[in-house]
């Protein structure tokens, strides 16, 4: 993998992570729409954002991304995994980092500690384990209490909170500054299953404050959906995900969210078939006209999702044209016009906001039956591909 950084003056910095990568696939990072996004989404939540960049940042990159929210004044970045806030860490990021999920009796979470980092305890048995290595290493760590809701997914559960957060406060290396919970399907507006997690949420929050004086730093609930798509005002904190890197979780296109990924590749070969012919494995496809057909060396090991294989189209010079047969790990097959030309670009997604014939992500994930969130988070994973950030 090879990293491209044009700075706004359009000096060019590079950095080859690994040298596999050509040209053939370029994914291009719009740190523009990424500060854009980010101003977007603290106006909707009417509160400071916690971007999470789990998952290598939804695939955009958590170290370059990390150092693009940083320089655009965000104090507070989350991740899923210890690890992934361990590597931020490491790449020199000294801001609070939080993270959630964690092997209880694994070294990370000593290391956690020991690197200042906010740790949520999703499990009342976690306690003891957490003060014993804050003791260990004479630190005081930064605990967030994450409640479950409603998700059933990892959480302290609902009737365990408030003693478990007496515990956490009464706890000589404890510094209990945050409560935290996570909605189940906040992408659909007015949902009753929603409204029901923030009123238990807010009650929760309310009772510890009223009856035990346990008062939070900071409290937050809201991802991509409940920023967009409820009154959160009254918390301190948004964790945005997706929307950060312009995509609504609702799947549908938002003019206000600014896609900031774009991901190309180019025409290796030109060549004719005949009626008759078939194309790629297992012969899904037969050409019912001699015509001409395109290579472009990406596939499924590259994010392009199999199962889009049949329904999926891209766009080339300006027009766009069925992907022909099974999708293959390295390269897809492409209907091809006779002013097409070897070098040529194939956009497998982008940004409708250049005014250009566009392919967005959510065309990609309906082709794929699945969602915006999986094919971005596995475009970059593979060694060929070129990073490129552009208005860092």
């Amino acid at each position: 993998m090879r990293i491209i950084k044009t700075h706004k003056n359009g000096r060019q910095s590079h950095v080859n992570a690994w040298n596999a990568s050509s040209n053939d696939i370029v994914v291009t990072i719009d740190a523009a729409a990424i500060r854009h996004n980010a101003d977007y989404l603290r106006k909707m939540s009417k509160t400071d954002i916690m971007p999470v960049l789990k998952a290598n940042a939804y695939g955009h990159g958590a170290i370059p991304i990390s150092k693009i929210l940083r320089a655009h004044g965000v104090k507070m970045i989350g991740t899923a995994t210890i690890g992934e806030a361990l590597m931020l860490r490491k790449s020199g990021d000294n801001g609070r980092i939080v993270a959630w999920l964690y092997d209880v009796n694994g070294p990370e979470l000593g290391e956690a500690i020991r690197k200042n980092i906010d740790i949520c305890i999703i499990d009342s048995s976690h306690v003891l384990v957490v003060c014993k290595l804050a003791a260990k290493h004479a630190q005081r760590v930064r605990i967030h209490l994450f409640v479950d809701t409603g998700i059933n997914r990892a959480g302290i559960r609902y009737t365990e909170a408030i003693p478990t957060a007496l515990e956490l406060s009464n706890a000589p290396c404890i510094a209990l500054v945050g409560l935290m919970s996570h909605f189940t399907q906040s992408e659909l507006p007015n949902d009753a299953t929603t409204h029901k997690q923030l009123k238990m949420f807010r009650e929760l929050r309310d009772t510890l404050l009223r009856d035990h004086n346990v008062a939070f730093e900071h409290v937050h609930i809201a991802n991509s959906g409940g920023c967009l798509n409820y009154d959160v005002s009254d918390f301190t904190l948004a964790r945005p995900g997706l929307s950060v890197f312009g995509m609504d979780p609702n799947g549908k296109c938002n003019k206000n969210l600014w896609p900031a990924m774009t991901v190309e590749s180019r025409i290796i070969q030109i060549k004719p078939i005949s009626k008759g012919d078939t194309v790629g494995y297992d012969k899904t496809y037969t050409a019912k006209k001699n015509m001409l057909i395109c290579v472009a060396p990406i596939g499924y090991a590259d994010g392009v999702p199999r199962s889009s294989s049949g329904k999926l189209h891209v766009i080339v010079n300006g027009t766009r044209r069925k992907v022909l047969g099974n999708i293959s790990m390295d390269q897809i097959v492409i209907e091809a016009h006779p002013n097409d030309a070897v070098g040529n670009t194939v956009l497998l997604f982008g940004s409708p906001r250049n005014g250009a014939t566009i392919q967005t992500i959510y065309d990609v994930a309906d082709a794929s039956n699945t969602i915006p969130h999986e094919i971005v988070t596995r475009v970059n994973s593979s060694m060929r591909v070129v990073m490129k950030y552009i208005n860092v």
